[in-house]
């Protein structure tokens, strides 16, 4: 679910490894994926275009693995996209950033529509795992994909497992072997509560900024202004996260400064694309949730504050312009 850069580069994997892959469209979009395909270095992906809410569209098998890879605004009218796709055998992975999108997409599955349009869905908190995408570079425009590194799936349960919990585990054994045929590399952390909320210290840190500095990783991987703001920012998330109970260490921080020093030093952040394509950002999730857990713990937050003013101001002008 997602025709931007990082749910092509996925689709592209599950398809040349011979998994029957479909790629989740509605309203004019289907029609224009089909007309221009994308293609992912180089060559075209060949993945099945479908609508799952036009009445002639039927599902001839089960679903069992959904990948959501949209814009968070987008993920409302994503849920409802592949509702009808999810059965209990179904496991679905949301490799947006932030903290809620899981809870978004539960919430989304299990809410009745009006009498007579949907009934409400039994969805096991299982079926939708946390889930946090890392290290890729994949970059679109237009409808070419490009991509030197794919990263790596870091998914597992929704609450630290205690070691009389651990055993089999057949859905998530399921997730490991199909990403492993794809040639996704992956792994399952016992504490993907602190996973989670590490990727979303590393959002913070370095997708805002290098927004705001129209600036690359390279600008951050090296001693001055831009990483002394990078910095700053994810000290804010530290003291917000050690509120809500976990706790970001600074080894959790020079993991951080491993994971970009890897990095392509002209590559952009997701955020970054964002506001140079016009798009509107995801400063909402990032900068406006460590400011509203700012404002309930009373913690001061000015870099992150300062951060939401700027980009809804780029935001805004964008809207403007469009």
């Amino acid at each position: 679910m997602g025709a931007g850069a990082m749910g092509a580069m996925y689709a592209d994997h599950f398809s040349r490894a011979g998994f029957r892959t479909l790629l989740v469209a509605h309203g004019h979009r289907p029609a224009r994926l089909r007309g221009q395909p994308i293609r992912v270095n180089g060559h075209t992906l060949d993945a099945e275009v479908v609508d799952p809410l036009d009445a002639q569209w039927e599902a001839s098998a089960p679903v069992g693995l959904v990948i959501v890879a949209v814009k968070h605004r987008q993920l409302p009218d994503a849920v409802e996209l592949v509702r009808s796709l999810v059965s209990r055998d179904t496991t679905v992975l949301s490799v947006l950033n932030g903290l809620d999108s899981e809870e978004t997409i539960l919430r989304g599955l299990r809410q009745p529509g009006p009498t007579g349009v949907r009934p409400a869905m039994e969805v096991a908190d299982e079926q939708v795992p946390l889930c946090i995408a890392l290290a890729m570079d994949a970059e679109r425009e237009g409808n070419e994909v490009r991509y030197t590194q794919a990263g790596r799936l870091v998914f597992g349960h929704r609450h630290l497992m205690a070691s009389d919990e651990a055993g089999p585990d057949c859905r998530l054994e399921s997730v490991r072997d199909a990403l492993t045929r794809a040639g996704l590399e992956w792994s399952a952390p016992d504490d993907m509560p602190h996973e989670l909320w590490w990727k979303f210290m590393v959002n913070v840190g370095i997708n805002q900024p290098s927004a705001v500095l129209r600036a690359p990783y390279g600008a951050f991987a090296r001693p001055g202004p831009a990483r002394d703001l990078m910095t700053a920012l994810i000290e804010e998330v530290r003291a917000v996260a050690a509120a809500e109970g976990v706790e970001l260490t600074e080894a959790d921080v020079s993991r951080w400064h491993a994971v970009l020093s890897g990095q392509p030093s002209d590559g952009m952040t997701s955020m970054h694309q964002d506001v140079l394509a016009g798009r509107p950002t995801e400063v909402d999730i990032f900068a406006g949730r460590v400011v509203s857990l700012g404002r309930q713990h009373g913690i001061p937050v000015p870099y992150n504050q300062t951060m939401l003013w700027i980009l809804h101001a780029l935001d805004g002008a964008a809207g403007a312009s469009a």
